[in-house]
């Protein structure tokens, strides 16, 4: 027997659904959680990436900014009820100063998080005497 409720329901899920898939696009967006710092004439940026594989992360580095990018595939499941984990990332970073495009940057990712090392661009420190 079919109650009125049935197509009420399932109009509901449906709208969760694609409020679930519109959280995850939000999320790529605003995902990962930056912390951008100097030390040592470098700008350390560290980016939260847990669960994604090294081998799915790219980082590109302009002058004034820095795109990170990853991708990774989750396992289909049946009664998912909320999935907020994008499956992707593209973030682009506006840095504060120019760096060093063709100096020696380095990437370790540890433990979900990425930190990237940039040299500062016209940065010297004097030594004292």
């Amino acid at each position: 027997m079919t109650t009125i409720y049935g197509p009420i329901k399932f109009m509901a899920d449906e709208f969760m659904r694609n409020v679930g898939e519109r959280s995850k696009e939000v999320m790529s967006y605003l995902y990962p959680p930056i912390r951008m710092y100097e030390e040592n004439e470098h700008l350390i940026i560290e980016a939260e990436l847990p669960g994604f594989e090294k081998k799915h992360i790219h980082v590109r580095i302009d002058r004034n900014s820095v795109e990170i990018s990853a991708n990774r595939k989750t396992e289909e499941r049946n009664n998912v009820y909320i999935d907020q984990r994008p499956d992707k990332i593209f973030k682009t970073i506006r840095l504060p100063v120019d760096v060093e495009t063709d100096a020696q940057h380095t990437a370790k990712y540890t433990d979900g998080v990425l930190t990237i090392t940039v040299p500062i661009k016209g940065f010297k420190s004097i030594k004292i005497d």
